[in-house]
């Protein structure tokens, strides 16, 4: 269950229609954020604390980060900057962190608003790629 609304141009079944996901007990400090725009909501987001593995090419150590699980933007204001506004936000609200998106077909989004992109070591195509606020490791 999550704070939200159901307000229409946000996927419902994201925010609200989910019984738990597979590890869910074992995640800590969960946080939803909502993003407004003159007091509009344009944005949504659920963040948790998760230790990034050592599993990435560049990353030698497990790193505490903050991982964004959802990130939408309403459908109707989509491609108008509210995306990238959004993460600037996310950012500075977690300035102590790096933070992290397992993109699923948002590959070009998360590059675009300079993300940077960290390939499994073991070159396995089967998880989501992995997109970082700020480059970590050495």
């Amino acid at each position: 269950m999550t704070p939200f609304q159901v307000v229409e141009g946000f996927d419902d079944r994201w925010w609200h229609d989910r019984a738990g996901r597979v590890g869910d007990d074992t995640l800590g400090g969960k946080e939803y954020i909502q993003f407004l725009a003159d007091s509009v909501e344009v944005g949504r987001a659920e963040v948790t604390d998760w230790p990034l593995s050592d599993s990435y090419i560049g990353v030698d150590s497990t790193v505490p980060t903050k991982e964004i699980w959802f990130f939408e933007i309403r459908h109707d204001l989509r491609r108008q900057h509210y995306g990238a506004e959004f993460a600037r936000h996310l950012i500075s609200h977690y300035a102590g962190y790096p933070l992290i998106a397992f993109s699923e077909g948002a590959d070009e989004f998360w590059a675009g608003i300079g993300w940077h992109y960290y390939p499994r070591k073991d070159g396995d195509p089967h998880y989501r790629k992995l997109f970082v606020s700020r480059k970590i490791g050495p």
